[in-house]
Order: structure tokens, then sequence, then C-alpha cells
């Protein structure tokens, strides 16, 4: 994994980047989204909106849903812990849960899908 500071809307954050075989991951406050380039004229993805994955890798300490759990936007469902700092990830929209990847004491790597809402 490396690192990269990067400027967004006027502001200058630090974001993580790790390469895989079909591009690369760019992970940032909570979020990571693929670039490759057939996704490259897409702004979110299709699935962004389904697929909460790991901004970097990391442990999971806390997994705080369950399949078939019906979640509000915001809510936190999974805690990782990453050198040394813990990253909550929320659901980006009101749904169900459909699948959890992970459990408690799992290792994630960056880009890894730990929880799918339905459609």
């Amino acid at each position: 994994m490396s690192w990269m500071d990067v400027e967004l809307e006027g502001k200058k954050i630090r974001v993580a980047v790790v390469r895989d075989g079909n591009g690369v991951w760019v992970g940032w406050n909570g979020m990571g989204c693929p670039v490759r380039p057939e996704l490259a004229e897409r702004s979110t993805g299709e699935s962004a909106d389904r697929e909460l994955r790991a901004p970097m890798t990391g442990k999971v300490v806390k997994v705080a849903t369950t399949a078939g759990a019906a979640v509000r936007a915001g809510q936190i469902l999974v805690v990782l812990e990453a050198m040394k700092m813990e990253y909550r990830l929320v659901a980006p929209r009101d749904g169900t849960v459909v699948d959890v990847g992970c459990k408690e004491g799992d290792r994630v790597d960056l880009g890894q899908i730990v929880v799918r809402l339905s459609p």
C-alpha cells in the first residue's frame, strides 16, 4: 500500500492506494473505490451503494450487523482497526443487509467486500 496526498474541494487529504490485477483501489475517509479503465467514465459505479468495501487493509474489531437486518444511512456496520486507528464503515443508504463477508478478528484487504446491501 502506498499513500498519496490529493486536493479535494480546496482541502488536502491523504488517500491509500493499492494496485491489484485489474487496476487500483483508492481508500479515504472510511470508504474505498476501484479505479479501472472501464469504470473511469462512471463517477459512482453501479455497485457503489450496494457493496461496502474495506477502505484499507486492517483487522475487523466489530461487526454491528447481520444478514437480513434493516439499516439506515450512516449507521455503523463494521469497525476496522488499521495503523492504530479505528475506521467506522457506515451504510451508504437505507436498505437491508444481504451478506456480511467478515467476522470479528478477521483480517481484510483494501477493496474486500465486507457488507452487501439489497439493490
